[in-house]
């Protein structure tokens, strides 16, 4: 078998290069533009700016005399992007027809152009020296249709913990949940994400880009960014009046899955200084396939929405944000046996048994989860001349969670858990550039938080106050940026619970916590040439253990475990170092970080060995507990683009993590990957253009190092997958498509992830076919794939 796979993936592999080649034949490839960038007003020079070409992906730091050049481009048409801290973003399309093309760029202080400021929520990201990836553009459409979780996965050092084939949340250097901050269009995302089952409640249709900041990011975004950072961010609203948007369209053949989602946007008033944003998503699935059978009670529906408002005007900007997201997932029934014996069948055997093999329906029975989440947000930013700009936000959020287990009788009519948690945040900071190559950002940010329940019990009510003030600071001068944050948080909660669990007649307790620490980073990077950057970061973090860390005591349905919490477990404080370098110009492009991240009173679920029997059934054990723990790894990208028709990339991660005390690897960190990415570009037609064919080969190693003493099943064999993209678009008469189909697992290939707390029960999903379809609405122009 895996002698066959490796004849296809060789055939593929030549027929993409044979089809490059024959495309390339008389291309001049050898030409080079330059020129400088300035000040559009006083003509200074711009030292440091950022320039990119964008069809080539080639990028570069502008030199100290403020010249720029790229090389070895071929005859054809692109778009220079061009970027630099206080002044208006900007986009230049020209044609290479010789040689050595000369463009001189001339940028607009932000200052004098309040009308044009991006009203985001996030802090902005160039105070931040740490390791940032990206996906936009063509990798971002290309994820249309799959989970957050999912999507995130192509990028080096990031993977998903899944429970069942609809679930997924993102983890970054092995850390997760509570250890990973995710951001909604400037908003911190609160809701029940304690839970391996509790995907983030998100829809990834809104993203224009996905920014991840890898490794603690406490100083800016709150103590519990011990792991990272992902910033979901849509597009800014654009002040014109033109009415346009699009729809998208996809479909799987996995699991039957349609969706559609809707995207229209205008301004209004005088001087079109309102505008508007409406955007609507819609999913439906039935059950999820392996190669060999389908998973019943598999399926999940969505229905998500999100308005946005802006004003422009001369002395502040402000936006409103409201989305709401609202979803029903299936639990597979197969991970809710009836007895210990069964249980322990269940995880041996090589599939689940037939009553739990299904066929394509759409039908979702108990257990399943029913989940909502409401979010509302007002920015207000107000400039300060020459001091900066002054932002205020506050949002709200409401998530409510219910959990139906598999029950007899009368009582089985309702949930079985239920969760109500009220956000409220708000904060004030100051983006600032007091003095020539100096800028930061200063602020203030508070949360509260109420969490009720009913139903069975699992956490207890709560309510918690954080409160944080921060500052970090950027000097560059020349080839060298120095950066350093400082930051203090405290945090309050106040628990309500039963004094014996099991006893709802047992006296009431109210035990109250205090945490408070301070984060510092530090980071440095060096423009070695102007395409070359070493850069390095120490962060000093940490992160309060969480309620469920504290209280959970019962059954997890949702993640098919029964869980027990510590109520002496003490804060996470870690010491995170990491140092990379990149190259972003010419041929060959890349970076490779390395990090150490030395974590005291590591929390993490540990498997307990011995299944639980309950009156819902036999489950999986699992008690939280702590220990000194060492996390180290390698984030590898390279890329090497042969012509403007043909590029091939290597991406490899790995992670380490031990338990200091007896030096075991702990338990549910991803194994080594690497993935080999062949992209062929064909000819333009009159009706077809922007054609690209794109096969991607994933391995996953075996995660040998966690023992079998350690897990409830020996960690999953090695597996080798293949993914297909095929993506173009489409002129017909005055409208745009963009087109798209892929084939994930291309040869079907049977196998089970580490990370899938299901794969004691069942294989992963088999081959699925994706096809997508974007249609523009109004004067719109899908942007090129």
């Amino acid at each position: 078998m895996r002698v066959k796979i490796g004849l296809k993936i060789w055939l593929i592999s030549n027929i993409i290069i044979a089809i490059t080649f024959t495309n390339a034949l008389a291309q001049n490839c050898n030409n080079l533009i330059f020129g400088t960038i300035k000040d559009a007003k006083t003509k200074e020079i711009l030292p440091g700016a950022s320039i990119s070409i964008k069809e080539v992906k080639q990028f570069s730091i502008v030199e100290e005399d403020s010249h720029y050049h790229f090389n070895q481009l071929c005859n054809g048409k692109y778009t220079l992007q061009i970027s630099f801290v206080g002044y208006q973003n900007k986009d230049i399309s020209f044609e290479i027809k010789k040689t050595a093309t000369e463009i001189n760029v001339f940028l607009t202080p932000i200052s004098s152009q309040l009308s044009q400021v991006n009203v985001q929520g996030q802090v902005a990201l160039h105070k931040l020296l740490q390791t940032q990836s990206q996906i936009k553009g063509k990798d971002l459409e290309l994820s249309q249709g799959l989970s957050l979780g999912e999507a995130l996965k192509a990028i080096p050092g990031l993977s998903s913990i899944q429970t069942g084939p609809s679930i997924s949340k993102p983890v970054i250097h092995g850390l997760h949940s509570n250890r990973v901050l995710i951001y909604n269009n400037g908003v911190r995302l609160e809701g029940q994400q304690w839970g391996s089952e509790h995907a983030p409640e998100i829809d990834p249709f809104i993203a224009n880009q996905i920014t991840v900041v890898k490794g603690a990011a406490s100083v800016l975004y709150g103590s519990d960014a011990l792991g990272g950072v992902i910033l979901v961010e849509p597009k800014p609203l654009e002040f014109n009046k033109t009415l346009k948007g699009n729809v998208n369209l996809v479909g799987m053949s996995n699991n039957g899955m349609g969706a559609i989602s809707t995207l229209v946007e205008d301004a209004m008033g005088k001087n079109a200084n309102f505008a508007w944003r409406l955007q609507s998503t819609v999913k439906i699935a039935g059950n999820s396939k392996t190669p060999d059978y389908y998973m019943q009670n598999t399926g999940f529906n969505e229905k998500n929405a999100a308005l946005t408002f802006g004003y422009k005007g001369d002395k502040f900007n402000a936006e409103l944000f409201a989305s709401t997201f609202n979803t029903k997932l299936g639990i597979f029934t197969g991970s809710h046996i009836g007895s210990t014996t069964d249980l322990t069948n269940a995880i041996n055997q090589p599939e689940p048994l037939a009553i739990y093999q299904s066929n394509l329906n759409y039908k979702i029975d108990r257990p399943y989860q029913n989940v909502s989440h409401n979010l509302v947000k007002l920015k207000i930013s107000y400039p300060l001349g020459d001091v900066g700009m002054l932002h205020a936000q506050y949002s709200t959020q409401q998530n409510n969670r219910e959990e139906y287990d598999v029950v007899r009788g009368s009582v089985g009519k309702g949930y079985q858990l239920k969760f109500d948690l009220n956000t409220q945040n708000a904060e004030i900071c100051l983006d600032h550039s007091l003095l020539p190559g100096l800028q930061g950002n200063m602020g203030l940010q508070g949360m509260y938080q109420q969490n009720y329940y009913d139903g069975r019990d699992l956490i207890p009510f709560f309510t918690s106050y954080n409160g944080g003030i921060f500052l970090i600071e950027k000097y560059t001068k020349n080839k060298l940026s120095v950066e350093g944050g400082l930051r203090y948080d405290y945090k309050y909660m106040q628990a309500r619970v039963r004094q014996n669990r099991k006893d709802s007649k047992s006296p009431e307790i109210q035990p109250k916590f205090n945490f408070d620490r301070v984060s510092v980073t530090l980071g440095a990077a060096y423009q070695i040439l102007s395409d070359v950057k070493w850069s390095n970061t120490l962060a000093k973090a940490w992160r309060p253990p969480a309620i469920n860390e504290l209280f959970s005591d019962g059954l997890h349905h949702g993640s098919a475990s029964y869980e027990k919490g510590d109520i002496n477990l003490k804060e996470e404080s870690s010491l995170n170092f990491t140092s990379g370098i990149s190259k972003t110009n010419g041929k060959l492009t890349g970076e490779i970080s390395a990090y150490v991240n030395h974590i005291d009173n590591y929390i993490y679920l540990k498997p307990d060995l011995q299944p639980v029997l309950t009156v819902q059934g036999a489950f999986l054990a699992f008690s939280y507990t702590q220990v000194n723990a060492r996390f180290t790894g390698v984030d590898f990208f390279t890329q090497y683009q042969f012509n403007n028709f043909f590029k091939t990339a290597i991406k490899y991660s790995l992670v380490r993590a031990y338990n200091l005390a007896n030096n075991k690897h702990l338990e549910f960190i991803p194994p080594d990957k690497i993935s080999l990415i062949l992209q062929a570009k064909i000819n333009d037609t009159k009706k077809v253009k922007n054609t690209s064919l794109d096969v991607t080969i994933n391995h996953f190693a075996k995660q040998w190092r966690v023992l079998a003493a350690q897990d409830f099943a020996p960690t999953p064999n090695p597996a080798t997958l293949v993914n297909v993209d095929l993506s173009s678009q489409i002129f017909w008469g005055k409208n745009h498509f963009n087109i798209s189909l892929s084939c994930i697992n291309a040869f079907n290939t049977r196998y089970r992830d580490y990370l899938n707390r299901f794969r004691y029960y069942a294989d992963e999903t088999g081959r699925n076919f994706i096809l997508r379809l974007q249609v523009p609405i109004g004067k719109n122009t899908p942007s090129k794939i």
